[in-house]
């Protein structure tokens, strides 16, 4: 099933910030506001971005290219000429640049036609200003891109103060289009639990923004940074220079080897890169921010729908998945047994298409069109014997999870070893010996439990068993969860 699935992983996302740090707006906030463009700076811009975009043409690894500008950049019509060029490459899926969505979009559209752009890879990202534009102003600029066919996205900074112009211009807009909240940087407080609750009424994806994501090299997707100077990075407040994108090979020794030295990725354009499937519904180029919804969402249960600590999904993430069943089909991945994952989502378990239990054990299919499953991968069970007898000795409980006669998954939680501290792998290899679990057995520790399944079995085996039957794509579907025990879906399908 996994080769049958196989999809092209050559693609990169690149970045691209000029030497461009001068903006038509004159926010308060903002510094590039309060500085002038000479014609020599614009000229020099303007030289680097055609540097760069005939750079692009050369690459073998295509993948899209986002401008995320200092200032504002699509009120200059080379931008425009130069993105142009770069949609008419075979190798390149998609263009686009952050804006203030100030431009003349008649003339600059133009211009994009007239050098050949192809407006089906055109992506926009605007953003709300409500110092210098009305909600219903900047919305008839976006109804007129939606008229043209452009994909495209908007959003604003999540100032309690603006909260409703905001909510002006997400009635103003078409349902279509996805607005979406910055965090504010600087509020010198929290949010208020009104003030998160309405803003993620706003931003479905709210709350994301507001979480902290550990730098990870491992996490990092396969991204590029890249200065009008050439300086290249894996991601826009990265420190580590990895090579320059001029050079002889813009892949190097220094770029595998190479560290992040941040602590968090901490803004979107950071965050949206990481293999951990941070941003799953905005692939496979998140940087663009625009939903792209599969058929099929797989999720996770403990640490991603229901918080550690928690027993029942939380009200806010319910209402998501309320949202997200309209636009696909919605299914669970767990190592929990049916059961208990039931009790854990019984306001929203109606919403749920089947899904992948026991760590693959059990997996369950419902549809109107191909019917019902429900199919168990019982495991041989006679070494059950000896195991209970060694409770008492080991200091563990025995769990028994099955469908009729036939057993399909055993739980051992050792009392002993504290809730939610990993026992030592070398300590878990010697109670495995010690407990003769026989090779025709799975096991996986999570936590203090050993969770013993069939040989064979996991989360991504259940789930390509899944896409088997119901017919689905591995383009169509999208794997989310937070453990290392979701790492393998998560990135099959990332």
């Amino acid at each position: 099933m996994k080769q049958a699935m196989e999809r092209d992983v050559t693609k990169r996302q690149w970045y691209y910030r000029g030497s461009l740090k001068s903006c038509n707006y004159s926010c308060s906030y903002c510094p590039f506001a309060k500085r002038t463009c000479s014609r020599r700076s614009i000229q020099a811009d303007r030289e680097a971005f055609f540097r760069f975009t005939g750079r692009m043409l050369q690459q073998q690894k295509g993948g899209a290219v986002q401008i995320v500008p200092y200032g504002e950049a699509l009120i200059h019509p080379y931008y425009w000429e130069g993105l142009a060029a770069l949609s008419r490459s075979p190798v390149i899926d998609a263009v686009g640049a952050q804006s203030n969505f100030s431009f003349p979009t008649e003339e600059m559209l133009s211009v994009y036609r007239e050098h050949g752009g192809e407006l089906k890879k055109l992506r926009l990202w605007g953003t709300f200003h409500p110092e210098m534009i009305s909600a219903e102003q900047f919305a008839r600029h976006c109804r007129f891109l939606t008229e043209q066919k452009i994909s495209y996205c908007v959003g604003a900074v999540g100032v309690p103060e603006y909260l409703e112009q905001i909510r002006m211009l997400r009635k103003a807009l078409p349902d279509s289009v996805y607005l979406w909240i910055n965090k504010m940087d600087g509020l010198g407080r929290r949010y208020t639990e009104a003030e998160l609750e309405a803003f993620a009424e706003i931003d479905g994806y709210f709350r994301q923004e507001l979480k902290h994501y550990r730098a990870e090299l491992t996490a990092c997707a396969d991204s590029r940074f890249v200065e009008a100077d050439g300086m290249m990075r894996r991601c826009n407040i990265s420190r580590e220079n990895i090579g320059n994108f001029y050079g002889d090979s813009v892949e190097s020794k220094k770029e595998e080897l190479s560290g992040c030295k941040r602590k968090t990725c901490s803004c979107y354009l950071a965050y949206c890169n990481r293999r951990d499937a941070v941003a799953p519904f905005f692939r496979p180029y998140p940087a663009f921010r625009i939903p792209v919804y599969p058929k099929a969402v797989f999720f996770d249960i403990d640490g991603t729908l229901v918080p550690e600590g928690l027993r029942r999904i939380p009200e806010h993430t319910a209402r998501g998945l309320l949202r997200l069943s309209v636009r696909c089909e919605i299914y669970l991945a767990t190592s929990l047994p049916l059961e208990a994952a039931k009790r854990k989502l019984s306001s929203v378990w109606h919403v749920f298409r089947g899904g992948v239990f026991a760590n693959g054990a059990r997996w369950q299919t419902q549809s109107q069109e191909k019917g019902s499953l429900d199919v168990i991968l019982p495991m041989e069970a006679g070494w059950l014997t000896g195991i209970k007898e060694k409770q008492k000795a080991y200091g563990f409980k025995v769990h028994v999870y099955r469908k009729k006669a036939d057993i399909y998954k055993v739980t051992l939680s050792f009392h002993r070893v504290r809730r939610g501290i990993q026992m030592p792998e070398q300590k878990q290899k010697e109670l495995a010996d010690a407990l003769k679990i026989p090779d025709s057995c799975r096991i996986l520790w999570e936590g203090n439990c050993m969770q013993i399944t069939k040989q064979g079995t996991g989360k991504l085996a259940g789930i390509l068993e899944i896409c088997r039957a119901m017919g689905y794509q591995r383009e169509d579907v999208t794997a989310v969860g937070d453990s290392l025990n979701d790492r393998e879906m998560v990135e099959y399908f990332s």
